[in-house]
């Protein structure tokens, strides 16, 4: 028995036979490392009040606008808008959250805590609460170190762990496309 191949339909076949490995590309693995960023923020707006339940009783909310980059040149959160609301009630607590966005737009969001002031200088510690785009489900902490460089300029160090889960089931894009 002969059997005639049509050219068309092998063509078809070799389209076919390419296009489904593309279609079926494996998720992008979990990635997880370590992180060391170096920060330059600026003041944008404070606000104090003055409360009288108590004496030098001071609640505050203070704006901070940058940039940070990763010091070990690794593609993590490098060269990325850094903002910081820094909330303070002396005497009782102070933190805030830490918002990072590259410029694809993929965000990265944190949570800070105050433990330790010298003058100009200020330490704690901060954990990673989730993220957009390809930062969707990161996890992680780590360590801050603060320095007042001026009455309106900080240096921020940073240093901690991250983990981003796989792409599988998820919306965050595979960064190898």
């Amino acid at each position: 028995m002969r059997y005639h191949l049509n050219s068309s339909w092998m063509c078809g076949c070799v389209v076919l036979a390419l296009a489904v490995p593309a279609a079926s590309a494996p998720a992008v693995a979990e990635e997880a490392g370590q992180w060391f960023g170096r920060a330059v923020l600026v003041t944008l707006s404070n606000k104090s009040v003055k409360l009288e339940d108590r004496a030098d009783h001071t609640v505050s909310v203070t704006e901070f606008d940058g940039a940070v980059f990763n010091a070990d040149g690794k593609p993590f959160l490098d060269k990325a808008r850094y903002q910081v609301v820094d909330l303070t009630d002396v005497g009782n607590s102070s933190g805030g959250h830490k918002t990072f966005t590259e410029a694809d737009g993929s965000k990265v969001f944190a949570k800070y805590v105050l433990k330790d002031v010298k003058p100009k200088e200020f330490r704690g510690t901060f954990e990673f609460t989730g993220g957009t785009g390809k930062y969707a489900g990161i996890t992680g902490r780590g360590e801050y170190h603060v320095v007042q460089v001026s009455d309106t300029a900080v240096w921020d160090e940073l240093r901690g762990e991250y983990k981003i889960p796989s792409t599988v089931g998820s919306s965050r894009p595979d960064p190898a496309k």
